[in-house]
């Protein structure tokens, strides 16, 4: 004779089947929300350097689109009393109007340099939170504690971009 058991399941215990189903869904949902992370990080971290002529021309479909606009800068910055500076930048010809919302690298910043300026348009005006400016080997002769390599005098240093970082 075979013997059956027959004691009460306890109340916690689910059957099988659905406790299965459960963990489908729980990995199925882990799953779709890692996929829409890893694309919207995939389409949101390219950041387009374009120089200003190039910036003017495709400000219409630049839209909301943050980017990295080149140029030289041919006005002498202002600084209003909130902090913000106001410059414009030129290149190819085309001329943008730059409000910098953060610091601004100490003593480079200014007109006739290049800079890059990290942001996005806002109506006519190009609103920055980031500022690039280059400098050229002077500045590392002048300043060599503030540099974290060493030139070595090779041809390679020879015109090697360099550039001061403000707004992080």
């Amino acid at each position: 004779m075979t013997e059956l058991d027959l004691t009460p399941l306890s109340p916690d215990s689910e059957p099988s089947g659905i406790r299965s189903w459960r963990n489908w869904l729980i990995g199925g949902a882990l799953i779709a929300v890692a996929s829409v992370l890893i694309y919207q990080a995939l389409t949101t971290a390219r950041v387009y350097f374009l120089n200003v002529d190039e910036a003017m021309d495709r400000r219409g479909e630049l839209a909301d689109d943050t980017f990295n606009l080149q140029g030289t800068v041919t006005t002498e910055p202002a600084t209003a009393s909130d902090g913000t500076i106001t410059f414009t930048m030129s290149f190819g010809g085309a001329d943008a109007e730059v409000l910098h919302v953060g610091n601004a690298p100490s003593g480079l910043f200014k007109m006739g340099e290049q800079v890059v300026a990290e942001g996005r348009w806002q109506g006519d005006e190009f609103v920055s939170d980031r500022l690039l400016v280059k400098h050229s080997e002077e500045y590392v002769e002048d300043n060599p504690s503030r540099v974290d390599y060493e030139l070595d005098g090779s041809e390679a240093d020879i015109g090697a971009p360099a550039f001061d970082v403000a707004g992080f």
